[in-house]
């Protein structure tokens, strides 16, 4: 037994039912009784045996058959010892409750809101619990349910979304802050001077262009500073995870391009490698290389966009031009390998759609040998700029034991200094065969995340020209006549390849029961896919770690103090998209 689950075990007689590894994935995870799990997690938290810090997510699973109908079940990493751990807990339908852990990690503050407004499940002791993601006056239930129907219960149905020019524009006072909001959007203790009575609530969205897409924060000010910043989020939810129930794997798998749109060739790749763990499938060499390529062109292709939009958003206009004169070509490229330049659809469950030609190969070459030049541009732009360093220097601290609580991943958790990168901790791909260096910040601030992507870009590039030159001969797709379609030259030409094909995507293939959580260093932080399989064609459970919607629960935090003016180098530092955020 792992000397994870024997300590827990040891410690916890009592609380802990099982406590396993799965012997085909390697996932470590006990079962815990849900009166004891409050007194569990303090100690997973405390003792440095464990030092499970970092709160990576929580989800949970509906079984209706069950006496103990809801599973909450929470994903946990360790960065000192660099292990994972899963905790299951079991709830009945007439006591859906369970004690919180958001204020050991802060992290499962907006993770718990989630569980609650999705399965119904109550965290006794959480600050504010409500929905997060379904509007708060939405009364049809609990989504996530088995037994709520995936087209709802006529809630919709009530609202005339057709506008009606003849109609008068509503007056402002319908557009601020209801009554009954206003305890949820203010601080309960507002900096600055103690003889203020009244505050102001400042609606910011949900349509702010520099919010780059359908976001509400609402704001409490004190003169110019923010004392309070509350995120209002879901209006982008459009139920994926519930959608993905009655999908087969493989159908699945475009709707992923939806998520993060602009980089949708690493929402692919996570999705894959989540499967191929789950299924236990081995992916061919020169596929690895491949798929690796195109992650880090695409790291590329996102850094090269949220530059652009983050320097535009504070006043530089030329990089933005030139940020999107390199990732025109990239696209270009993307729109030779696949087809498309936005929704991709590339990668496959044991590969990729399609090889690199010799054009594309010789394209990527071309623009290596200029690419790093680029970027000393864009730097020579801003780096001792004096408005960007203003906007950007000591603005939005965050340290690396406030960042690890909160869950956060990526160029945010690295700007504070904290060494954690999946593609070094867990290697997959071809990562592990190639030299590269994670860039780290130290002070925790706008400018070391702009620093870091920066810095990113470089080893992307780096990265690319290595697996270039490595890349060896072989197919690009996995031989698993369970779940891979046969080649198209085989279905022309033989029946039982034409019937096993069409087997295969209108049907799906099976995978064996279980479960596995799958994490993938995506350019906006660890994105992760945790699967739960009954053996059907269908995943029984598909819950998305979304790294933007995490962050977003870190908004508050990191906006005390700023200005008015700061909250929108605050919203670009994160780098989010509300379609991968809402889900």
């Amino acid at each position: 037994m792992h000397s994870f689950l024997e300590t827990i075990s040891a410690k916890f007689p009592e609380a802990v039912i099982t406590a396993e590894q799965d012997p085909v994935r390697g996932d470590l995870w006990a079962q815990v009784k849900a009166e004891h799990w409050r007194e569990v997690a303090q100690f997973l938290h405390d003792d440095p045996r464990l030092a499970l810090d970092h709160i990576t997510d929580i989800c949970s699973a509906d079984y209706p058959d069950d006496a103990e109908r809801f599973e909450v079940i929470y994903q946990f990493l360790s960065l000192p010892h660099g292990t994972r751990l899963r905790i299951k807990s079991r709830v009945t339908e007439e006591s859906p409750e369970i004690a919180t852990i958001s204020d050991i990690w802060r992290g499962a503050n907006f993770l718990e809101r989630e569980v609650y407004d999705l399965m119904g499940i109550r965290f006794i002791g959480h600050p504010d619990l409500r929905r997060i993601l379904m509007p708060d006056d939405y009364d049809e239930g609990h989504p996530l349910r088995k037994d709520f129907p995936a087209e709802g219960r006529g809630w919709r149905s009530r609202f005339d979304f057709l506008p009606k020019l003849d109609e008068p524009v509503g007056e402002w006072s319908e557009a601020e802050v209801s009554d009954d909001q206003r305890h949820q959007f203010m601080a309960d203790d507002r900096p600055g001077d103690k003889k203020r009575t009244t505050e102001m609530l400042l609606n910011m969205g949900p349509q702010h262009p520099s919010t780059h897409g359908v976001l509400r924060v609402v704001l409490e000010l004190d003169g110019e500073r923010v004392s309070k910043a509350m995120p209002d989020l879901g209006y982008l939810h459009r139920g994926v995870e519930k959608l993905a129930e009655g999908l087969t794997y493989m159908q699945m798998l475009p709707h992923t391009d939806r998520l993060d749109y602009v980089c949708a060739m690493t929402n692919n790749y996570a999705y894959v490698r989540a499967v191929e763990k789950l299924i236990g499938m081995t992916v061919p060499e020169r596929a690895e290389y491949v798929r690796t390529i195109i992650a880090e062109v695409q790291r590329i292709v996102g850094h090269l966009f949220w530059l652009g939009t983050q320097a535009l958003d504070i006043g530089a206009m030329t990089v933005f031009f030139w940020t999107f004169r390199e990732r025109e070509v990239l696209l270009d490229l993307f729109e030779k390998l696949c087809g498309a330049r936005l929704t991709l659809n590339y990668y496959r469950i044991g590969g990729v759609d399609a090889d690199l030609t010799p054009e594309i190969i010789s394209s990527l070459r071309e623009f290596l040998k200029t690419f790093p030049d680029h970027i000393r541009e864009y730097d020579s732009l801003l780096q001792k700029n004096r408005i960007w360093v203003a906007r950007t220097k000591g603005v939005a601290v965050i340290s690396g034991e406030d960042a690890i609580n909160f869950g956060l991943t990526g160029p945010v958790l690295r700007g504070s200094g904290v060494a954690y990168d999946i593609r070094k901790l867990e290697p997959y791909g071809v990562y592990d065969r190639v030299e590269w260096e994670v860039p780290l910040g130290k002070d925790g601030d706008t400018y070391d995340r702009y620093w870091v992507r920066m810095e990113e870009m470089w080893q992307s590039a780096h990265i690319v020209e290595q697996c270039l030159d490595q890349l060896p001969e072989g197919p690009i797709l996995a031989v698993d006549a369970q779940a891979i379609p046969p080649p198209k030259p085989e279905v022309m030409r033989d029946m039982q390849s034409l019937i096993h094909h069409f087997i295969i995507f209108t049907q799906g293939f099976k995978p064996p029961k279980g479960e596995t959580y799958c994490g993938t260093e995506v350019p906006k932080g660890e994105l992760g896919f945790f699967i739960i399989s009954d053996g059907s064609s269908r995943p029984y459970r598909l819950k998305i770690r979304s790294p933007s919607f995490i962050h977003m629960g870190a908004f508050d935090y990191m906006a005390r103090g700023y200005l008015i003016s700061d909250i929108v180098t605050i919203f670009g530092t994160y780098d989010i998209v509300m379609g991968e955020c809402d889900r």
